[in-house]
């Protein structure tokens, strides 16, 4: 944890800041901003070029490199460098708290703060507490999952056991930090008792695809959001982070994968095997009237501010708009590449014209079209010792990942976003 800094005036020379004590003070913003960017799970090429921009703002020549847990930056030309290190555990996006630091970043870039003014302020959004009760943020899992068995296919038994599957990931996702032991195995156990319950209930009372509602249930624990950034990572030359990450979503998926089988073969000794289910179809325009009722899950779970609310919404209409249309037009894997190139069009205007992070709209819509259902079912299968159709599910994955990470690179370029985060 870097030391608070001294209450002294922002005293710079036109070039820049040029002893150890002045490194120290613009280090001490630079640092505490790249832990609060880190913490809130920025990815390395968003945390890199945001700082980059507001040192070079500041009058500092900078280096960073960032990883998953851990941010470093040499401050310094080459005849005189200091070197700082912050650790991180990643954490959940919170659109609110993005929105009020881009605002002390923009404000101090602009000479309108102090250095500490900046630092202060910045703590403060940061260690505010969370926007929205343990209830309300419940009961957004239980409407984004009932939400993604409707995007998925899922008939009306599907949608009802991935609405309390949903709520059962919640209830965990709560509890978790106040357990040691429960925070760090909560994915395995929530794999497990949310496929233990899905089967004993498909038997028992509501027959169903027990496939799609288990990741319908799960889908805000799956790493789709991570395996599509780390690709986009690995794309822009952020090796280590891209690696790291990947790696992470790998481990990610197989620990749900290990839940679920020992889930399924708990509940098929107390109950026998699971009987055979076709779908009932509801009707297609039902994903464009649970637009909303997304947008809503995904505001309340991002944390988003009130004015968010509706530009959430536009990114979930534009998002599944894309990959509808380009599926048509284009098959299954280019049609998520449309998809993912008008959000992150949208998002970069929306942030050039609002100053806001172009997350907000960026993130909600990607949830749409990251291939994180896909990577599970791959991995599933191969479990299920269906090692072919495993195998081309997770080559799908990987191709919809890089679909979208490339166009979502093309996006900055035809429109570059006004700032990083």
């Amino acid at each position: 944890m870097i030391q608070k800094p001294p209450a002294t005036d922002d005293a710079q020379t036109s070039q820049g800041p040029a002893l150890p004590s002045d490194y120290n003070r613009v280090a001490t913003v630079i640092m505490g901003l790249g832990r609060v960017l880190l913490t809130l799970g920025s990815p390395a090429h968003r945390i890199e070029a945001a700082l980059e921009l507001l040192a070079a703002r500041l009058g500092v020549s900078a280096q960073f490199f960032s990883t998953p847990t851990a941010l470093t930056a040499t401050l310094g030309d080459e005849q005189r460098q200091l070197t700082y290190l912050v650790r991180a555990d990643p954490g959940a996006p919170d659109f609110g708290k993005l929105s009020g630091i881009t605002g002390v970043m923009d404000r101090l870039a602009e000479g309108q703060l102090e250095t500490r003014q900046a630092y202060e302020q910045a703590e403060a959004i940061f260690h505010a507490p969370p926007r929205y009760g343990r209830w309300l943020s419940w009961l957004a899992f239980v409407l984004v999952s009932a939400s993604a068995a409707v995007f998925l296919g899922g008939g009306l038994a599907e949608i009802i056991l991935a609405a309390g599957l949903g709520g059962l990931t919640g209830l965990i996702s709560i509890l978790s930090p106040h357990s040691t032991i429960l925070s760090r195995l909560h994915i395995p156990v929530t794999a497990t008792l949310a496929s233990f319950v899905a089967y004993l209930v498909s038997i028992y009372w509501l027959p169903a695809d027990l496939m799609l509602p288990l990741v319908a249930g799960m889908i805000t624990l799956l790493p789709g959001l991570d395996f599509t950034s780390a690709t986009r990572e690995l794309a822009t030359g952020h090796l280590v982070s891209g690696s790291a990450r990947m790696a992470g979503a790998i481990v990610i998926f197989m620990m749900l994968v290990f839940g679920l089988a020992l889930g399924s073969y708990f509940g098929q000794l107390l109950a026998g095997p699971l009987p055979g289910h076709v779908i009932e179809a509801i009707p297609p325009w039902t994903r464009l009237a649970v637009l909303p009722i997304a947008a809503i899950g995904f505001s309340i779970l991002f944390r988003a501010e009130a004015r968010h609310w509706f530009w959430i919404l536009i990114s979930c209409v534009v998002a599944l708009g894309g990959l509808l249309a380009g599926q048509q037009l284009l098959g299954p894997i280019l049609g998520a590449s449309l998809g993912g190139t008008l959000v992150g069009l949208a998002g970069n205007l929306y942030a050039r014209i609002s100053r806001l992070p172009g997350s907000i709209m960026h993130l909600p819509g990607l949830l749409l079209l990251v291939p994180g259902s896909i990577g599970f079912r791959s991995i599933a299968a191969v479990f299920g010792q269906d090692v072919v159709s495993g195998v081309e599910r997770f080559v799908s994955a990987l191709m919809t990942a890089v679909a979208l990470a490339t166009e979502m690179i093309l996006a900055s370029v035809l429109i570059p976003p006004k700032n990083e985060l």
